[in-house]
């Protein structure tokens, strides 16, 4: 927070009379926030050190007292403000940061900065979080065993968020064909969900509590599908996607930021596959193509050929709002590999071992007993528990390396302020 603050001051003097005065002062603007916050922390602890000193010096019992107590509170209001400037360096101020050091501490005397690249990175810090998520459910390694793990898994996630209090919806659903005489349920291909928030809960705590869950999930079981009785590995893959849609109505085929419907090929076909009589009979099955990625989604699950094309385009909206994330934070900061880059037994992000009863997440090092309860979706309503616990703690997590990054990156700049000074 200091070297922010020092960063700041120094810019502020460089503004009014430098050739980089623009980009200075957009800095200066984002730093406002963490300033003023700085200012009151830096009060409220001098308050503290004198109190502090008057409770080690006084001789008077009930002025000692007093001091006692002024200490108390003002520890507490400290701490408040360390959440505060917590909150402050998450709202991906690093951004604006990393521009300030390549365009701006960086510049020669005389020498424009590159404003391209200034108006292009503070559109980034400002883009706006996702208002849903769409999850894809898909097999890997393992067979009729991987079916039915990933129905599992998808049943979990289902419910999972019913409990917390978020709304679901079924996009796409593939089923798998299991031998019957194992008993062991339906299988799945590939399902295909959106979840959202309803009245009264921030839309960006869904794709803050669930973009962690992308990756190759592994499961350890003797499987139902055979008969030997042997312990078996078997892998499912997630891969969450942001989705700017509430409704995926009409508005998912306007042109925006995202996707221009003029770049979109759209094909009308029969559909295949189960569906009885209706199949083949009628156009109802919808691909998209994007054109310039080379994106493409296909939807037939419903006999609507108009609910088709509006599941269609919520899901190829998500991959392009992903694709584009992905991009700005390329371009930002080093790009951690969130989502799944194979379905190798040996490439997972969690493990549920039935025999021993856990659930491990390997990210976090963390296991956790009860694994009935974390696969029927239980919610304890405070993050600390279950499937609960391990998304808060892969959210504290990244907060943290965000943090820690932060922190490299300002001291990097602090040092570069330092020089120029000189």
């Amino acid at each position: 927070m200091r070297r922010m603050v020092q960063v700041r001051k120094t810019l502020l003097e460089q503004a009014s009379s430098s050739s980089i005065s623009v980009q200075a002062s957009r800095l200066v603007s984002m730093l406002e926030d963490i300033s003023a916050q700085w200012d009151v922390f830096t009060a409220l602890h001098r308050e503290y050190a004198s109190s502090l000193t008057l409770q080690e010096t006084e001789k008077d019992e009930s002025m000692r007292a007093l001091a006692e107590e002024e200490c108390v509170m003002l520890f507490e209001q400290m701490e408040e403000m360390r959440d505060t400037f917590r909150v402050a360096l998450l709202k991906d101020y690093s951004s604006f940061a990393r521009l300030a050091r390549e365009q701006i501490l960086s510049a020669k005397p005389g020498e424009e900065p590159d404003s391209s690249k200034s108006a292009s990175l503070a559109d980034a810090a400002g883009t706006s979080k996702p208002r849903a998520v769409i999850m894809e459910f898909r097999p890997g390694v393992g067979g009729q065993e991987s079916g039915l793990f990933t129905s599992q898994v998808v049943r979990m996630y289902r419910k999972f968020a019913e409990n917390v209090g978020w709304e679901v919806e079924e996009l796409s659903l593939i089923p798998m064909e299991v031998n019957a005489s194992t008993g062991g349920g339906d299988g799945v291909k590939e399902a295909i969900i959106q979840i959202s928030a309803r009245g009264g809960r921030e839309d960006a705590e869904i794709y803050d509590r669930l973009k962690w869950e992308a990756g190759v999930h592994r499961v350890q079981r003797i499987p139902t599908t055979q008969s030997l009785g042997k312990l078996q590995t078997s892998t499912m893959a997630i891969v969450v996607l942001p989705s700017d849609t509430d409704d995926g109505g009409s508005e998912q085929q306007k042109a925006d930021d995202v996707v221009d419907p003029k770049d979109v090929k759209t094909e009308v076909m029969r559909s295949r596959g189960a569906g009885g009589q209706h199949v083949n009979k009628t156009e109802s099955a919808i691909r998209l193509t994007h054109l310039p990625s080379g994106i493409t989604v296909s939807m037939q699950d419903s006999r609507s050929q108009h609910q088709n094309r509006t599941k269609a385009w919520a899901i190829l909206r998500a991959r392009l709002l992903d694709a584009k994330l992905r991009e700005e934070m390329a371009a930002n900061r080093a790009v951690r590999k969130d989502q799944v880059a194979s379905m190798e037994r040996s490439d997972r992000v969690r493990t549920f071992n039935f025999p021993q009863d856990r659930v491990t997440d390997h990210r976090l090092g963390l296991s956790l007993s009860g694994i009935d309860s974390i696969i029927e979706g239980d919610f304890d309503g405070e993050w600390s528990d279950g499937l609960g616990r391990l998304m808060q703690g892969l959210a504290l997590q990244d907060e943290e390396n965000r943090i820690a990054e932060l922190q490299s990156l300002w001291l990097e700049a602090s040092t570069r302020v330092d020089v120029a000074r000189k």
